[in-house]
This record gives structure tokens, C-alpha cells and sequence, in this order.
């Protein structure tokens, strides 16, 4: 017994200084910083977009266009020579028929976020987006977007845009077509859903409605 219990101690000691260093690493912050991480700060869509980065989306969207632009030209010549099979021209026509299942536009944007926000407690106003329709109007996940009908009757903002929010419990949000404001702990990733994929994702804390 005289010789396990130094052993135990030894390990004891190690496994406490392990977990120091983890903790320092995970809490490399001023007390200053950390409490402001723990504020509620009010943010604007704007502010999750990094520098530089409105370029790059106006880049990313001139370069679709393009494309887009492109295909349409080469699909529209190719149905005007008539030299296409008939199953051909079938679907050809079928892509640019307005409300086929080709009538849609990808999700252009990158997931670049800005670090500082990183476990920051904000508040931001949007409009949310579900992922089905509940009976009692709560929700445990949903997505906020700047603008109304954006992933439903509009193409999805860029991933960077669009806020994964997670409730627990649900939410309940009473009127779908009205603004609110959410609060909670925001967070930097990928997070990928049916209706869009966002950059952020938000532990609910406090939903309300936006007052005019």
C-alpha cells in the first residue's frame, strides 16, 4: 500500500495538470474579453460577413450568371437547329420551363465568418424560416434570414447569411410573416440543412417580437 499510494498521487497530479492546460487553451482570454464574450452585444446581418467579403459574393455571383447565361444561349441554339433528338429537346425544354424541378437557384456565398463572434452572446432581428409547421407554433430548430421568403419563395442568402437556431425547449413564434428578434450564444461552423446551409449556429436564449 506504501508504494500504490505516491503511484495514485503521481497520476492524480498529471491528469490535473492535463486538464489545466486544456482549460487555459480553451480559455485564452482576458477576463475582459471573456466577460464581453458573455454580454449581449446587438449585431447587424452585416457584421457577420468578414472584410473583403461583399466582394467575394458579388464575384461568386457574376460568375454564376455567367454560367447561367451561357447554358441558356447554348440550349437555345441547340433547340433552334432542330437537330436534336426528341427525347433531347424534351428535356432541354423541360430545364427552362419556368417552375420544373430545373427551375431553381443554388445556394451561392462561402461559409467565411468573423472569428470575434465566436461564442458571443448576441441579438440580432430576422425572420424565421422552419423546417415543417407545428401545430402549436413551437419550435426546437428553425432558420433566421435577413429577409422574408428567403429558402422558401427565394433562392437561399449565403451561408454566411443565414443563422441555424437551435431552442430548447421550442420557441414559440406566433406569426411566421412577422420579424423577431433572437437571442443566444452564437457559434462558427458548417451546418447543413434541407433549406440552406449556414455559417452560424445560435443556442436560443430569448425570441421576441421586432417592434417597429
Amino acid at each position: 500500500m506504501k508504494r500504490v499510494i505516491p503511484f495514485l498521487w503521481l497520476v492524480i497530479a498529471v491528469c490535473l495538470a492535463g486538464c489545466s492546460n486544456d482549460a487555459s487553451d480553451a480559455t485564452d482570454m482576458t477576463p475582459e474579453q471573456q466577460a464581453a464574450k458573455l454580454k449581449t452585444v446587438e449585431i447587424s446581418w452585416e457584421q457577420l460577413m468578414p472584410k473583403g467579403e461583399e466582394e467575394r459574393l458579388e464575384a461568386l455571383y457574376s460568375q454564376y450568371y455567367a454560367e447561367l447565361e451561357r447554358q441558356f444561349q447554348e440550349d437555345a441554339e441547340a433547340l433552334a437547329s432542330g437537330n436534336l433528338p426528341e427525347g433531347e429537346s424534351q428535356d432541354l425544354v423541360a430545364a427552362i420551363v419556368e417552375g420544373s424541378a430545373n427551375d431553381t437557384m443554388e445556394q451561392i456565398g462561402t461559409y467565411n465568418t468573423v472569428p470575434e463572434l465566436n461564442g458571443q452572446s448576441v441579438r440580432i432581428p430576422g425572420y424565421v424560416v422552419p423546417f415543417d409547421f407545428s401545430a402549436d407554433a413551437l419550435y426546437t430548430e428553425f432558420l433566421l434570414v435577413p429577409y422574408f421568403g428567403a429558402c422558401l419563395h427565394t433562392p437561399p442568402p449565403p451561408p454566411n447569411q443565414i443563422v441555424f437556431v437551435k431552442a430548447e425547449p421550442g420557441a414559440l413564434i406566433a406569426d411566421l410573416y412577422e420579424p423577431v428578434w433572437v437571442e443566444g450564444v452564437l457559434k462558427t461552423g458548417q451546418f447543413d440543412s434541407t433549406l440552406g446551409n449556414s455559417a452560424y449556429e445560435l443556442t436560443l436564449k430569448k425570441v421576441e417580437a421586432y417592434a417597429y
